[in-house]
């Protein structure tokens, strides 16, 4: 019997390789975490100005 050694999607192993290096990147980054709800209620701000703008108002 012949046995195949299965194929490493090289798109998929190159994503993965990415994320893990974002990952330990962000575990290395000294500056405080921002919590979600304000980083939300920020964009949702953000998000309401811009349409006023296009708007005019």
């Amino acid at each position: 019997m012949i046995r195949t050694v299965p194929q490493i999607d090289l798109e998929l192993e190159a994503e993965r390789r990415l994320l893990e290096a974002a990952v330990a990147e962000a575990r290395a980054d000294l500056r405080p975490a921002v919590p979600h709800e304000q980083v939300r209620a920020d964009l949702l701000r953000e998000i309401k100005r811009l349409n006023l703008a296009i708007a005019g108002l």
